[in-house]
């Protein structure tokens, strides 16, 4: 995550936000022979917000020869991110002295991780997912939508996680540092880009410029 003050946002709700509205995380953590990674929506525990809940495959390396014991981790939620060329700022026909760089949204929370394995007790990692991603829509999907003897099926099929929030980074990298016109150029640029990130993050910025 860059270091610069300039990009770090002090926003804890909106941090919260951040990872409600973009809950497919890279989460990651130190296994002996190495770093280990899976790629897993994660939701904040209904009864405990300083805790996200995930699972993954049973048969996943991700857990494997962990499961009694607690993990330092770390997840990282992305938003959009895109390319910024040089060509986007006005100084580069003044001076020159501009180079390409790269804007993005993301939350990086660390914390310590554990394991769930008994299938009797994984409903509510499944549960709180769903009900979040289903919300939005006219006719949610539940969980007792399926046959009962299914899901209890597929719950030994997986693995549940709790990671417990020990710190959040929050950065909104958009060009803050870049004097108004250069600002502008790049969010212009971004915004006739023909990739839907590109256009996002140019209304990102354009956002961040009108932040009181």
């Amino acid at each position: 995550m860059h270091p610069s003050p300039a990009f770090r946002m002090d926003d804890p709700a909106g941090a919260r936000a951040f990872v409600t509205a973009h809950p497919f995380a890279v989460l990651a953590r130190n296994d002996v022979s190495g770093p280990v990674t899976a790629l897993v929506p994660l939701v904040f525990a209904p009864s405990a917000p300083d805790r996200l809940i995930g699972h993954v495959a049973r048969g996943n390396a991700f857990w494997g020869g962990v499961a009694d014991t607690e993990q330092k981790a770390v997840a990282v939620f992305q938003g959009p991110d895109a390319y910024v060329s040089a060509s986007f700022y006005p100084s580069k026909a003044e001076h020159g002295r501009v180079v390409p760089t790269w804007n993005y949204l993301a939350v990086e929370v660390r914390g310590r991780l554990t394991f769930e394995t008994d299938p009797n007790r994984l409903e509510p990692y499944i549960k709180a997912l769903t009900e979040q991603m289903e919300a939005p829509r006219e006719a949610p999907w539940a969980i007792s939508d399926a046959p009962a003897d299914y899901i209890e099926r597929l719950s030994h099929a997986i693995v549940g996680f709790d990671l417990s929030v020990d710190d959040v980074t929050y950065v909104r990298k958009l060009s803050q540092n870049k004097p108004g016109l250069d600002a502008d150029g790049a969010a212009n640029g971004l915004a006739a880009s023909p990739h839907a990130t590109g256009r996002a993050l140019a209304d990102e910025m354009r956002q961040e410029a009108a932040r009181p």
